[in-house]
């Protein structure tokens, strides 16, 4: 292979490279690539768009940057490379009651892994409970993990969002075409909410006491 070949070789398979990677989702354009590898935007353009050369060293260095295998600019087969997917973070809050079990939720941090045996999904953000207006069904410091897009379900825990701002941890009963009836976690209450006072439901689809939190 000459000299010329090798250079349009790098050149197509560099250009393939910027291509998969922006096909992972995780970069939308070549610019977001060059600015998370820290390699120059104009300079990538330079090689891609003219017959400037892509030699020895220039190729090495690209795939130390690109974090890709050594050689695969030069390989006559089309570079196939493995894109790591983002860990997925998952959003906790924190209950600040406002009156007996009627609370707002503080931000409080975003996490990785924080649950081992549950697969977090970007819908996923957790809830941790303060104070004893739950007691006994939830423990102060438990966490409550919920799924902004799961399917409610009769006599499941939800978190529901009401119009005037605040949240409450109930049961789901039931649900009508224009109302909820839900219930306290300890029973002793009934209440029916029209669904023009709740901003929306999320379920709880774990419970987490604090010590199983990696």
């Amino acid at each position: 292979m000459s000299a010329t070949e090798i250079f349009e070789l790098r050149r197509n398979n560099l250009a393939k490279v910027i291509d998969q990677l922006i096909d992972s989702q995780q970069f939308k354009n070549g610019k977001e690539i060059c600015e998370h590898f820290g390699l120059s935007a104009a300079y990538i353009t330079q090689l891609l768009n003219s017959k400037r050369q892509i030699g020895e060293k220039a190729a090495r260095e690209l795939e130390q940057q690109l974090s890709l295998e050594s050689l695969i600019l030069d390989r006559a087969e089309a570079p196939v490379i493995e894109v790591a997917p983002n860990p997925v973070k998952m959003t906790l809050f924190q209950m600040q009651v406002v009156e007996q079990q009627a609370f707002k939720m503080k931000a409080i941090d975003a996490v990785e892994n924080l649950v081992p045996w549950l697969k977090l999904e970007p819908q996923h953000y957790a809830i941790q409970v303060t104070g004893q207006y739950y007691f006994p069904s939830l423990k102060a410091g438990w966490w409550l993990v919920c799924d902004e897009q799961a399917v409610l379900q009769s006599s499941s825990l939800a978190c529901v969002y009401l119009s005037n701002g605040l949240q409450l941890i109930v049961e789901l009963i039931s649900e009508s075409q224009d109302s909820y009836q839900i219930q306290s976690l300890d029973e002793s209450r009934k209440v029916s909410f029209q669904k023009a006072d709740v901003a929306k439901i999320h379920p709880v689809i774990a419970i987490v006491p604090p010590q199983q939190f990696s």
